[in-house]
């Protein structure tokens, strides 16, 4: 379909999915997660596809631009690994299962993880709220349960580490004291898990988001490690979609007509994300990836 000439009805919500794109990446990530739902129901699936990836892709580096001094090095190059090892599984399982099943699978993972995510920290607010007793006994082992907690939860009580840089890496290789630890058992799920997902069905951003989300990170933190993430993972599916015939030169006329657009919604979500509460943060990702896993589910 050549969008030069759609109707109106189209080029405005091209314009909607632009913005939704640019907040995905500034301020609320999840929301492009709707934009590409809205551009699929209007134009051929494939061509959707390869035009928001466009379009995520020059967003990608609008919020590498807004967030240049926000990202945390250590978590991404810790997460990425992991993430290739996700993205060969998915290659394998797409050889094996259908695209409705596996869409199905992403989303009953994205739903499961955002509802451990209200359990802890339903969990931690109830233990703040508790007054604290002096020990009359020796305190008890982990759990079984407290260690699963701690897959999704950080190390202050509070879903998180605090922001990145300030005595400790999230989910750190080293200690306080620079004693080297283990690779996180946290980090290698849920890097495995995106790669799988951002393989088989565009939806590792409610997985990494999540991720981040339980580290604990500042949110302008959270969203300039988040587009030097996606920005990686993006141009490495580029060649492919170009070779499939998802994206053709047509289809780069209006995206650049977009640009402007997406630009001016990262400028105006970065504002926003410097100003927002990290509560409100955190429940508007975890209500965005609830959404994104049952769109999926259906």
């Amino acid at each position: 379909m050549d969008l030069m000439s759609a109707s109106m009805d189209t080029w405005l919500l091209l314009v909607a999915v632009a913005i939704l794109i640019g907040l995905d990446k500034s301020f609320l990530p999840g929301a492009g997660v709707l934009g590409i739902g809205f551009l699929a129901a209007v134009i051929p699936a494939r061509q959707a596809s390869g035009i928001t990836l466009a379009l995520i892709i020059v967003a990608d580096w609008a919020a590498i631009w807004a967030y240049r001094k926000d990202v945390d090095w250590r978590a991404l190059l810790r997460l990425l690994p992991n993430i290739v090892v996700g993205v060969v599984l998915g290659s394998g399982f797409l050889l094996v299962a259908d695209n409705a099943a596996t869409k199905r699978t992403i989303g009953v993972l994205i739903v499961a993880f955002v509802l451990i995510n209200i359990a802890v920290m339903a969990r931690n607010r109830h233990r703040r709220a508790t007054p604290a007793t002096a020990p009359t006994t020796p305190a008890a082992a982990p759990t079984t349960a407290d260690h699963t907690a701690d897959l999704t939860a950080g190390d202050d009580g509070q879903g998180g580490r605090g922001s990145a840089g300030e005595g400790a890496t999230a989910g750190g290789t080293t200690t306080g004291t620079g004693t080297r630890r283990r690779v996180s058992p946290k980090s290698l799920l849920f890097g495995v898990l995106a790669g799988f997902a951002t393989m088989v069905a565009n939806a590792a951003g409610p997985i990494t988001s999540l991720y981040f989300l339980s580290e604990g990170f500042a949110v302008v933190r959270f969203l300039g490690t988040t587009a030097w993430l996606f920005l990686i993972l993006n141009l490495i599916k580029l060649p492919f979609s170009l070779s499939l015939g998802m994206l053709t030169g047509s289809d780069l006329r209006p995206v650049a007509i977009m640009v402007p657009v997406i630009v001016a919604t990262v400028l105006v979500g970065r504002q926003l994300a410097r100003r927002v509460d990290r509560r409100v943060f955190t429940t508007l990702v975890l209500i965005l990836s609830a959404v994104a896993g049952v769109i999926l589910l259906v």
